[in-house]
């Protein structure tokens, strides 16, 4: 049989079957630096800003009546890194040295951003829960390289389910979608917790690649309703 993408996604939304105790929810670099038009310097639009923090904070209430684990992955460069000049991709290093801009909303990102003790790398109080895990050692696209997140999925919370939310769409959370499904967890994405600096038209394709290819794409309310 050939493949039809017209229904490959609804019909493996409906085949996906979980158990809200081999479940997390993992944020991917929902920090003020994309998501504060004020205190970034890499913002998302407005629009999309506020469907990201108002869909992401329902979810995330929700599932912590469920008592499902609230994982936060994301980037917190510690100040001895910076005469390094550590840089996440050689792609983008070359970018912003030339002063080439990904963003819709701002100018060539400069560099350094989300340092520790500085606004930009902390997240909207709105998402964050006392009882919430923090995982700042982050670097890469892949929330999983270089980082304690797959001991602490495996070893310690026993997850096989991994709902994903957070920006950018068609980076970090790709990368981390793609990481999760290499090392065997199940990743689903939520459309609307997540987007991009570089526009809805990356957003999109980046959302449409995952679902044809490694994870299940879905509006917040499927996951619920799966998970109840």
């Amino acid at each position: 049989m050939t493949a039809d993408f017209t229904n490959y996604k609804s019909l493996m939304n409906k085949l996906l079957k979980i158990k809200q105790k081999e479940t997390c929810l993992l944020t991917v670099d929902m920090q003020n630096e994309y998501l504060d038009t004020k205190n970034g310097t890499s913002p998302l639009s407005n629009q999309n800003i506020d469907r990201i923090l108002e869909n992401s904070n329902f979810l995330l209430n929700k599932l912590r009546i469920l008592n499902i684990p609230i994982v936060h992955c994301y980037v917190v460069r510690k100040k001895e890194e910076l005469k390094y000049n550590f840089s996440i991709s050689p792609y983008i290093d070359v970018s912003q040295k030339n002063k080439l801009s990904q963003n819709k909303q701002a100018k060539a990102r400069k560099k350094p951003e989300r340092v520790e003790g500085t606004i930009s790398c902390e997240l909207p109080k709105i998402l964050v829960d006392e009882n919430d895990i923090h995982i700042t050692s982050k670097r890469n696209f892949d929330c999983f390289q270089d980082t304690e997140l797959d001991m602490l999925l495996k070893r310690t919370l026993n997850i096989k389910n991994i709902i994903i939310c957070g920006v950018n769409t068609d980076t970090c959370v790709y990368g981390t979608t793609f990481g999760a499904s290499n090392r065997g967890y199940n990743p689903i994405v939520i459309e609307c917790c997540t987007g991009s600096m570089r526009g809805d038209e990356q957003h999109e394709v980046a959302l449409k690649i995952m679902s044809q290819s490694i994870a299940w794409v879905m509006k917040k309310e499927e996951i619920l309703n799966k998970l109840n």
